[in-house]
């Protein structure tokens, strides 16, 4: 079996002039991600004596952030997975040219599937907590006590519920504005991995570093984030404009960490689990996209060099 990830491009492939990541400008981006979060920060101290439910529950929210990314997403139409095989891999990224499109696109979109599961697992869950009054202990919270008990699956449940209304609002805009676009980069079946992976390492950072129980999807979402700038960074050379995305990524990221520091029921230490682990397996999974030749006809020949073909070739050549 081949290495996945062959295809071959023009020598002068057209991309933008300039691809953007961001619809709004920076300053409408930090603008509005800290209208909210300083709406919540005075709403707590101003109004201390209103107990919202997830202060009855002593819980911290993993995710009252905004992260708003615009529809307009620099996006690779379904490159190559890991478990494509050559073929399919070499026939996807023949696309590579005309992939560059608006990540939003059509709602119901196949190249967004997996983010409208997400987006539907969130929203059943929410309705079946609802309807058993909000028992957050039964649908799998982050109790680190629990888990020192063998309960591991609340490592990766917690992040599928939240606390109430506004807060699954706020995690469900930020992974329809952030999933679509990664998605699209990374394929189906690596963006399932990297949104799981991002779950549990964010509970996972959370039940080393904070004690307080745990609920929310925005560690995942910060898993995308992180994984979208190392895709960015690894195809800097190809994509014009990337060391501004890279900034505003950048700003995104110390804003809402830093918002985050300055209120209470804020998962920080889940955010950053999730933002790491999302970055390490968009390092390990790729895509990682190189000029492997250039043929006589002048086109170019590109290989998918993620980490993870290094180490499962050895067994392919075997076979």
């Amino acid at each position: 079996m081949e290495m996945a990830g062959w295809a071959s491009l023009p020598s002068n492939p057209k991309f933008p002039h300039t691809v953007s990541i961001w619809g709004p400008t920076t300053t409408h981006l930090i603008t509005n991600a800290a209208a909210l979060r300083l709406g919540d920060f005075l709403r707590r101290r101003l109004q201390s004596s209103i107990k919202d439910a997830w202060h009855k529950w002593a819980l911290h929210v993993t995710g009252f952030n905004i992260l708003q990314w615009s529809q307009d997403v620099l996006s690779a139409e379904d490159m190559s997975l890991l478990f494509f095989n050559a073929d399919e891999s070499r026939r996807k990224f023949k696309k590579f040219q005309k992939s560059y499109s608006k990540s939003s696109g059509s709602f119901l979109s196949s190249e967004r599937k997996w983010t409208n599961i997400f987006l539907a697992l969130n929203i059943l869950i929410y309705i079946g907590q609802v309807a058993t009054d909000g028992k957050l202990l039964f649908w799998g919270a982050k109790i680190n006590s629990l888990i020192d008990k063998g309960q591991l699956w609340r490592l990766i449940t917690s992040s599928f519920l939240h606390t109430n209304i506004v807060h699954l609002m706020v995690n469900c805009y930020s992974l329809n504005s952030v999933g679509p676009g990664v998605e699209k980069v990374s394929g189906p079946r690596r963006y399932v991995a990297l949104y799981l992976t991002s779950a549990i390492a964010s509970s996972g950072m959370s039940y080393w570093l904070s004690k307080a129980p745990a609920v929310g999807a925005s560690g995942a979402i910060f898993g995308l984030v992180g994984s979208f700038a190392v895709f960015v960074l690894r195809h800097r050379g190809m994509v014009k404009g990337a060391e501004g995305d890279l900034r505003y990524i950048a700003n995104v990221i110390v804003l809402n960490m830093a918002i985050g520091l300055l209120s209470k029921g804020i998962d920080n230490w889940g955010h950053l689990g999730g933002l790491i682990g999302g970055a390490a397996t968009s390092w390990l999974l790729g895509p990682a996209w190189k000029i492997q030749s250039v043929s006589s006809e002048g086109r170019r020949v590109f290989a998918d060099t993620a980490p993870i073909f290094s180490l499962i070739r050895p067994k392919r050549d075997k076979s």
